[in-house]
Parts: C-alpha cells; structure tokens; sequence
C-alpha cells in the first residue's frame, strides 16, 4: 500500500508553500518507505509514498482531451480486471496501473466511477485546467483520508500528522474535540478528527475543492429493497461472495499470509486461500497468532476461551498450514504503547493496538500482505446485539453505557465544560440522519437494524483504522476479505431472524 499528502489552493499561486511537503513526507514513511513521486504546479502539490507490496508504483499523470489528470492512490482496486474490460470497450487503452485506471474511469463516469469500484482505498485527482480536486474514500473505510484548510489553502494526508505538524497549519482543540476524547475514546465520529479543523473524510463520501467552491457528497447509498431469495439461494450467494472476495484479494507475485485466530472467519479465510494457493504454487500458507505469558490469569470474567491454541491447531491440521505464533509478555505491551498511539496520532486502543503492532512487525519480516477477518461481526449483524445495547427509552448510543465511570475521573469544571451526555445524544441524532441519507427507501429503524447501522457506521471504521495504521506502521498491507462491498449490500437486506439462521449468531454464515 502506500500513503498519499498534498495541498492544494485553487485560487491562489502556493509555489512559495511547497517546500512544506518534504517534512509531510518523512511523516507518511511508514506508509511507503520504498519509492515516492511528487507532482508540482502553481496551485497543487500531490505527493505518493509507497511499499514493497504495491505494484502501482508512481504517481499517474494523464494528458487526455486537453485536460491535466494527477492523481495519488493509497488502496488496491480488485476489480481492476473489469473495470479495464469495459473501459477497453469504450475506447480507452488501459492496461496499466491502478491509479491510470482510475483517472480513466473518471472521464467516463465521473464521480458515478465510485460505485463501480470494488477494493480498499483513498485517493486525491487534481484536473489542472479546472484547479478541482477531488478527496474520495472507499466503501466501509479501509484507508484513512483527513484533510483540513488553512485559509484558502486545503491540505490532505493519509495520517493526521501530515496536518498537525504541517507549519501551514495551527493545531488546537476545542469544546467538540475534548467531547470527542473523553466521551467516545478509543472509538471516534466518523468524521471527527479531534483536532480543531480536521476532518476524517467519511467511508463512502467524496470532497471536491475548485473556484466554485467545496462540497462534500456521499456517493455510497443503500437500497433497502427487500430480500426475496430463499434459504438456499441465500445460502449459495453468500458462500459465492466470501469466496470471490478472497480469491479477488490474493495475488500471487507478493508474498502473503493470514491471521488466523482458530474462530469462524479467520478460518473460512485460511481454508479459501490455501486452496488457492495450491493451484498457482507449492509453497506452503502461512498463519499468524498472537497469544500472552499472562494469559487472562488477572481478569476474572474474561468470557473468552483461555486459548485459541486448539483451535488453530486443528485448522492447521485440517488445511496444511505453517502456523506462526508470537508469544507477548506484558512488559512488550507496555514498551510499544507509546509507539502504537504516535502511529494513530491520538489515543487508542491501548494494549489491543500495541499487540497488533507487534504482531505486524514479525510478520512483515517475511510477507507484504496479511489477510484479515476484523469487523466480520458487524458485517454479518452480530457485532451490537439489540437487546443489550439499545433502549428504546434512551437515546444513546450503544457503548456509552460507562460514561459516568469515565469522567468520574474529571474535575466538575471539565465535565460541565464539555457536557457529556448532550454530545453523547447530538452524536447519537447525527447518526440516524446519516442512516436517512445512506438507506433510500429508508423505515423506521427497528432495534435490530438500529444495532446494524450503529455496527456499520460506527464500529466498522474503528475497526479499520486500528487495524491500518498498526499494520501500516510496520510496512505491512493487510486485507480484509469480509468487508467486500457486495458481501455488504447483499447482508445489509437480509432478514435479521435469518441471519441468525438456527436461532444461532452468524447462523446464516455458519450453514454458508
């Protein structure tokens, strides 16, 4: 993968400015320590860094009906081979890179091309004649974009650090973003950034910037149509999905590997990607675990198995693998904590991130992409259960249960400065105008669907970006098979009772 800077001012001459890009480079190394390519105008400067398991490795820059195209990817496409299929039908010669294919689609579709894309990205395009720029971010959020202004000028990167300590910008925060830190830490609003100004672009939303001025739009929108296909269709459909999805993800020039943690997704992956592997190679697949020396000896309600080690043994044995664990001591945890929250740029998950940084550096020794089965539970509708997180007598959102206990720790001067439970509940009301915006034809959310929505819209990019900037920080691309945007859609119309097929969590998937 890679990481993607720049700034742009479609008024003004910023050529005095651009100077600023180099030390934004050095911030975005992590993300591509193996090539960058810089593109310069008097308005724009677009800077890509990529890593050892892109193949797209330069900046695109187009010339094509009289027009300048540039634009900068962090993200693979993996319908890349369709796309250029019907691109070559109309008359387009595209038998390059992603970040071409891209700009092709563009002309052709304009900012339509969104909906035809099926991969993990974030990408900037800069039309010179037109001094727009175009911010856009794919389906569910698997790369991070943040952009903010200074003035006239609109400044972008991959990490927040590619802002913050942009000379050109004043870092500060205000009222909304101490809410957002101690209200809502580890998780965060889609689109809130903390910092004074900053802003996450929203999964599925792009942002034009041009002398007519800025606009932000969301382009991925749900159709809740219904679900008329029987339990067999259904089950076929789903089992076709995940398949294509892995198979569409693996490429067969890059070394790669899988987390496996002995459960339902990582295995269904494993087992789908050894089978594919042995049809192009003989080498063996290789999975990846993390486990503790102290185990969960000090917590005492832990509700999980003391080990996943059977569990990934018997996959093991099963499909063939070469497993790989990496045994952690608290004084490892301990030691990478500040590391993991710089390469967020703000508080996180604790020792959940550190682990995974880790975890990701030992891996990236040997392989350049990891597969994944994070945030399958909010795919597949299990990731908030209705009945514990939703109440119909309050509006909250689902994980803020603990508020009281998180700022008992705070002064009443800071508590009554932010007011907690008004920004939980303002928080809560914009994402059910969101969802009124995502679900045309949209009902009344039930319960069910109001802990589907709160798990899609929320959880999933949390999800994500722990899991992006971890891997990420150690040169490390992982992917994430579940959250193909077909498996989504075709989920998101599902009947809850049949997705809990046999009265079971992930039912539906386990018959699959």
């Amino acid at each position: 993968m890679s990481g993607i800077a720049g700034m742009v001012n479609p008024f003004e001459d910023i050529s005095m400015n651009s100077v600023n890009i180099s030390a934004v480079s050095e911030l975005i190394r992590n993300r591509g320590s193996h090539g960058a390519g810089h593109f310069f105008c008097s308005n724009a400067v677009l800077l890509r860094r990529v890593n050892k398991s892109c193949q797209d490795k330069s900046i695109a820059e187009l010339e094509l009906e009289g027009k300048t195209y540039v634009l900068v990817l962090d993200g693979a496409i993996y319908n890349a081979k369709e796309l250029k299929s019907q691109l070559n039908i109309l008359g387009n010669s595209v038998n390059t890179s992603d970040s071409e294919l891209l700009i092709y689609a563009y002309i052709k579709w304009k900012e339509g091309m969104l909906n035809k894309i099926n991969g993990i990205f974030a990408f900037a395009l800069w039309i010179k004649e037109d001094k727009k720029l175009i911010l856009a971010r794919d389906h569910v959020g698997a790369k991070p974009l943040f952009f903010a202004f200074s003035g006239e000028i609109l400044l972008f990167c991959s990490r927040i650090q590619g802002i913050t300590n942009n000379p050109l910008f004043k870092t500060t925060m205000d009222i909304e973003g101490l809410s957002e830190l101690i209200c809502l830490s580890p998780r965060f609003s889609p689109s809130n950034a903390i910092f004074k100004g900053v802003h996450r672009l929203m999964p599925g939303y792009y942002f034009t910037y041009s002398p007519e001025g800025s606009k932000k739009v969301r382009y991925w929108i749900m159709d809740k149509n219904g679900h008329d296909d029987d339990i067999d269709k259904t089950l076929s459909t789903v089992r076709d999905l995940i398949t294509d999805s892995v198979l569409k993800q693996m490429d067969p020039d890059i070394p790669q590997c899988g987390f496996l943690s002995g459960g339902l997704y990582s295995s269904l992956i494993t087992a789908i990607a050894v089978k594919k592997m042995k049809k192009y190679s003989s080498d063996t697949y290789n999975t990846w675990s993390v486990d503790f020396e102290t185990g969960n000896r000090y917590i005492r309600q832990w509700p999980i198995e003391d080990s996943d080690a059977p569990w990934i043994r018997w996959v093991c044995r099963k499909s063939g693998t070469r497993h790989h664990y990496i045994i952690l001591s608290s004084k490892d945890l301990a030691d990478s904590l500040l590391e993991a929250t710089e390469a967020r740029g703000f508080p996180g998950m604790a020792d959940f991130d550190s682990s995974l940084l880790l975890l990701s550096r030992e891996i990236q020794k040997d392989f350049n992409i990891v597969f994944a089965g994070d945030c399958s539970d909010e795919i597949f509708g299990c990731g908030l259960k209705a009945s514990d997180c939703f109440s119909q007598n309050k509006r909250r959102l689902p994980w803020s249960s603990n508020l009281a206990e998180k700022i008992s720790v705070f002064k009443n001067e800071i508590t009554s400065l932010i007011s907690p439970y008004e920004y939980i509940e303002k928080c809560y009301e914009e994402a059910l105008t969101e969802y009124l915006k995502f679900s045309i034809n949209a009902e009344r959310l039930t319960r069910e669907y109001e802990a589907q929505w709160f798990s899609l819209y929320w959880n999933l990019p949390c999800i994500l970006e722990r899991l992006d900037t971890m891997s990420m920080a150690c040169g490390l691309e992982a992917r994430v098979p579940f959250c193909d945007v077909r498996l989504i859609e075709y989920f998101w119309n599902i009947p809850y009772e049949l997705k809990r097929y046999n009265n079971r969590d992930r039912g539906l998937l386990r018959e699959a």
